[in-house]
């Protein structure tokens, strides 16, 4: 007689020994503090991830006369954390399928938070930007890892929810940044090192730096990732930190924990080398059945990283030029354009950022954290599919209307509301755990996400560019992105079709029939 899971009375048959594979093994663990706990400290880690480059909107503006940056050098200097992401996402993704989950992140975020603190004691622009480049190299595994090992250690029936909660609570970190920054950057203090003088931005880059370092400490002690250790063959140990799991939730013994056997799926436990083991885990993704689905998540990741990250990187400059400039009955390019005007008589570098520009910046990005938690807690009931496609649709909507805006609040309104874009990116990677099995999707929100970043740094460079020389131009290429984003979104399953519960069940066929089916797909 086979083993039974009843996950609502949480009981097993006693015939055999209580074996369970381990979707019913999480669905007995059950959703409770601590997975909960975990995944919040895991949030911590996509916060720092936030914080970090875009802290680069407010640290840039304020270093660019001790620094002696020019308008390019800026863009470069801002584009840093997510080129580095770009060229290291596919070693982290790489190393966290093989090597485990949390001793990578850990060590990654440790490392990147140190050289980051280290950065803002760098006397120059050429020691700042090598030192923030090693930082940068870091940033991809704690920016990518967390929301793979979130859905690994949530049962499947509230995945989705959790995920969404962890992205809106991501767009936090966007209310973090501001809110230093004005506490920071309004002091009057110049402290003598020497070659330099230790002002307030430099304050500001070691605060932002420093959430990498406080997430490194608090996972730790974590748990490992029980699905990765399933698919790696280490039954026994998964089994630990599914009673581990189940104790924190429901506070009972290890020996009440009924399932007593995980059921192995399909291991291959031939050495690989480095090499091969790349391309063990990265050609399937090129190829069919999963290539259509990786090409759509990575060019939607594109579009939304490249304006939520990208165009966002200069809202902070934007709005500090618009807000001081004369504004009446004029556009916000208008403005934009006789700032320039006015800057090229002038020779003095200007490195304030005035106080409303805080301000603005503090309660859009809280507005947003609160509409995003609000949204991100119904996603159950919107839908991701229908969620992804609101929040693009309308997000390009408000960019293209910022043309042909001439009133400053609700010019402020429509440009910080482009952080409502974050709700996008839990969807996307939730629909990358749908699309791939196990032993690729380490690997595959990795990749995705680099090309989400690599959308960070054409935006960041691209709007920097249009926005000094072709100013209504920036709204309607970004805006005009989004809106295609949105439809192309429509080619999403609203749930996992049967098409694609066909394709994920292939990892768990024997290699040769998976071989078989693959190719008959």
């Amino acid at each position: 007689m086979q083993n039974n899971v009843n996950t609502v009375a949480e009981k097993v048959g006693k015939d055999g020994e209580h074996a369970a594979d381990l979707d019913q093994a999480l669905a007995v663990a059950g959703l409770g503090w601590y997975n909960i706990k975990y995944s919040f400290i895991l949030a911590l880690f996509l916060i720092g991830a936030i914080v970090e480059p875009l802290g680069y909107s407010f640290v840039v503006p304020a270093a660019m006369c001790d620094l002696e940056m020019t308008e390019s050098q800026r863009g470069f200097i801002a584009s840093i954390p997510y080129i580095g992401i770009v060229v290291t996402s596919f070693p982290w993704g790489y190393l966290v399928d093989t090597r485990g989950r949390k001793n990578v992140v850990v060590i990654a975020s440790f490392l990147a938070g140190v050289f980051g603190v280290v950065a803002a004691f760098m006397p120059n622009l050429i020691a700042f930007a090598i030192v923030k480049s090693i930082s940068a190299l870091c940033i991809a595994c704690p920016a990518a890892v967390p929301y793979t090992f979130i859905g690994e250690i949530i049962p499947a029936k509230n995945r989705d929810l959790v995920l969404s909660v962890t992205n809106a609570l991501q767009v936090s970190g966007t209310l973090v940044v501001p809110l230093l920054a004005w506490a920071i950057l309004p002091l009057d203090f110049r402290i003598n090192f020497g070659l330099y003088l230790f002002r307030p931005w430099r304050l500001l880059a070691i605060l932002y730096a420093s959430v990498f370092i406080i997430a490194a400490a608090l996972m730790m002690c974590g748990p490992e990732s029980p699905k990765l250790l399933v698919s790696q063959g280490k039954m026994d140990e998964a089994l630990v930190v599914l009673q581990n799991i189940y104790i924190g939730n429901k506070k009972k013994g290890a020996g009440e924990f009924p399932i007593k056997r995980l059921i192995a799926p399909p291991y291959d436990s031939e050495k690989k080398t480095f090499f091969k083991s790349l391309r063990v885990q990265s050609v399937p993704l090129f190829k069919p059945p999963y290539v259509k689905w990786f090409a759509l998540n990575s060019f939607l990741m594109f579009g939304v990283f490249s304006t939520l990250n990208g165009l966002y990187m200069w809202v902070p400059d934007v709005l500090n030029r618009v807000m001081a400039g004369d504004g009446d009955d004029k556009t916000a390019c208008d403005i934009i354009f006789d700032r320039l005007n006015q800057t090229s008589e002038s020779d003095e570098c200007v490195d304030t950022i005035e106080t409303v520009t805080f301000v603005i910046n503090a309660v859009a990005n809280a507005s947003c954290t609160v509409i995003c938690l609000a949204v991100g807690s119904c996603v159950k009931f919107i839908g991701k599919k229908r969620l992804l496609i609101i929040v693009l649709l309308l997000t390009g909507t408000f960019c293209v209307l910022i043309n042909f805006i001439t009133q400053d609040m609700v010019f402020a309104v429509l440009l910080s509301s482009i952080q409502i874009l974050s709700l996008a990116i839990g969807p996307i990677n939730a629909y990358s755990g749908e699309f791939f099995p196990t032993h690729l999707r380490g690997m595959a929100v990795g990749l995705t996400m680099m090309c989400g970043r690599a959308g960070s740094i054409v935006g960041i460079n691209v709007a920097g560019v249009l926005l000094n020389a072709v100013c209504e131009l920036t709204f309607y290429v970004f805006g005009g992105l989004l809106i295609v984003c949105g439809l192309l979104s429509f080619l999403l399953p609203g749930s996992q079709r049967p098409l694609v519960k066909k394709e994920l069940q292939l990892e768990n066929s024997p290699s040769d029939n998976r071989n078989a089916e693959i190719s008959h797909l």
